[in-house]
């Protein structure tokens, strides 16, 4: 069996994974595990929001840009939620509802802020986002140690070692992340499939930002605010230097008109 072919087999099972509807004994969605019942709330209803995590985290930060992005009140809490059986983050409330895994919530909250569930080619986007972009440009963070001091806020002897280090973790996080979710294309040249994708548009969604574009520019934004490297990198190697320009201002100004 190729290498590719068992790639393709471990996004495969990523996949599969993510359409089955178990649950935790507290009655929520574990990791990869879906919903038993729709969220079922519309956007002027949404109420008694949460986010716990961690401020620097990706998957917190791409639905903190989401609910910012539309309007959303919401409480950020550090850290995993304190009684639930799930034991990763994010973890978002609202509406007195729990959904777990950030793959699982961008799915189920887009219908919410939206008013429309994602299609299936924007479904597989969110996939890729979550499960390629997102390792890639981790793995790039951790191997930088400059950018990883940044990140982790250290300017001091911390910093020294992080760089001495910092190729060996990032190595040690690639081959991790490579099981887990079999192989990916290092940020720029995913960038570029992105960018293709967009199909000359402004956005990937058209004349304005949703949540596809919501969700990358969320997974890096964080780091990209550090004026790390890897983030400059990834922009100027893919050409998405302008649709990021276009992103800031976007999300800076909010949400108005057809949300979809």
């Amino acid at each position: 069996c190729s290498l590719g072919a068992l790639a393709a087999q471990r996004r495969r099972r990523v996949y599969l994974a993510v359409t089955t509807r178990a649950a935790l004994a507290d009655g929520t969605n574990d990791e990869g595990e879906d919903l038993n019942e729709p969220l079922r709330v519309r956007l002027e209803d949404v109420s008694d929001v949460k986010l716990y995590g961690n401020e620097f985290s990706p998957p917190f930060q791409k639905i903190a840009t989401m609910l910012r992005y539309y309007g959303v009140p919401f409480e950020n809490v550090k850290g995993r939620h304190p009684t639930s059986d799930y034991k990763k983050i994010p973890v978002l409330e609202l509406n007195g509802r729990q959904v777990n895994d950030s793959h699982i919530i961008v799915k189920n909250l887009a219908e919410v802020l939206t008013g429309s569930a994602l299609t299936t080619e924007q479904i597989e986007w969110e996939r890729r986002i979550t499960f390629e972009f997102q390792p890639s440009i981790e793995v790039e963070l951790f191997s930088d140690g400059g950018d990883f001091a940044k990140v982790a806020g250290f300017d001091d002897w911390r910093s020294v070692l992080l760089g001495l280090v910092s190729p060996l973790i990032g190595l040690l996080v690639g081959q991790t992340f490579r099981s887990r979710y079999g192989d990916f294309a290092a940020p720029p040249e995913w960038g570029k499939n992105f960018l293709d994708a967009c199909n000359g548009q402004p956005f990937f969604h058209g004349d304005a930002p949703g949540i596809v574009d919501l969700s990358l520019f969320g997974t890096y934004a964080s780091i990209a605010r550090k004026d790390c490297r890897c983030t400059a990198a990834f922009l100027n190697g893919s050409g998405l230097g302008p649709w990021h320009e276009r992103m800031l201002s976007a999300v800076a100004s909010g949400h108005s008109g057809d949300p979809k």
